[in-house]
């Protein structure tokens, strides 16, 4: 593992004078994901890149060296960052800031969802800093995923790992949002897949399994085209039925009152004497 995605506060707590020991204890406190045991070089590395200052003497401490480092509001901290402990404190909590982290879900999104679910009200700004500082998952690759993924709540590495390939959508899904995705918008998706697939196996050897795999994939393909095009018929003739109604409309004339009436309508809100 060369990353983690707590990093940021791994080395706040360094700079507070924790021993490695105690980094693993707090992380383990707040639920983050813990650093592998097969890494042993890890937490000496990271101390060795943060270079050598009195740790755990705050006061000592430039505060342009903790901006440099990137924890200066982690060491300092303001009601932003402060608030992301709401987060820490709730494991069903942390296990949907995950996947949502995860699978891209926006700031807002994801704020309403604990506001509609939780009746936890965090803002977008605490929601960016819980991804700055405490799940981080820019500088990872694939390898150091295939470690955290199973230490995350629920021990389910495809509950995340789906969220990971399929994004918001797919996240939204694990979450129980409603996911308004259209037939046309589905199929189109699942075109470009096949169309993938195809240029991919053109260039496999000639086999009866490639041979096969042609035709599922075109006959699949053939399908899809098809729904679009009955999608696009239908959609073009309820237009034409809507354009039909209005011109019918307005080539009719409707009925005068006092046609309706009888002749009884006087134009004065009243009707006539007689």
């Amino acid at each position: 593992m060369r990353h983690h995605p707590s990093e940021l506060f791994i080395k706040s707590l360094i700079v507070q004078g924790k021993t490695d020991e105690e980094v693993d204890s707090t992380l383990d406190e707040y639920g983050l994901p813990p650093i592998d045991e097969d890494n042993s070089e890890y937490l000496p590395n990271l101390r060795k890149s943060m270079g050598s200052i009195p740790m755990g003497d705050l006061a000592q401490i430039d505060a342009n060296y903790l901006r440099e480092q990137k924890i200066y509001f982690l060491v300092h901290t303001d009601s932003v960052v402060a608030a992301c402990t709401r987060i820490l404190d709730n494991q069903a909590v942390k296990r949907d800031v995950y996947v949502s982290i995860l699978g891209r879900v926006s700031a807002n999104d994801l704020s309403l969802h604990l506001l509609d679910i939780y009746g936890l009200d965090v803002s977008e700004e605490t929601i960016r800093a819980f991804k700055h500082y405490y799940f981080n998952i820019d500088k990872l690759s694939s390898d150091d995923w295939s470690t955290i993924l199973p230490q995350l709540p629920g021990n389910d590495p495809t509950y995340y790992e789906s969220a990971m390939n399929g994004g918001a959508t797919v996240a939204a899904y694990r979450l129980g949002r409603d996911v308004n995705v259209s037939i046309r918008d589905a199929v189109k998706e699942a075109v470009t897949g096949l169309y993938v697939s195809l240029q991919e196996i053109r260039h496999w050897s000639a086999s009866p399994s490639k041979v096969k795999v042609l035709s599922d994939t075109v006959s699949a393909l053939s399908k899809a085209h098809n729904v679009i095009s009955t999608a696009d018929a239908e959609l073009a003739s309820v237009a034409h039925e809507l354009r039909q109604f209005k011109l019918a409309r307005s080539q009719s004339k409707p009925a005068s009152l006092n046609a309706l009436t009888g002749g009884r309508y006087s134009g004065s809100g009243q009707k006539d004497a007689g």
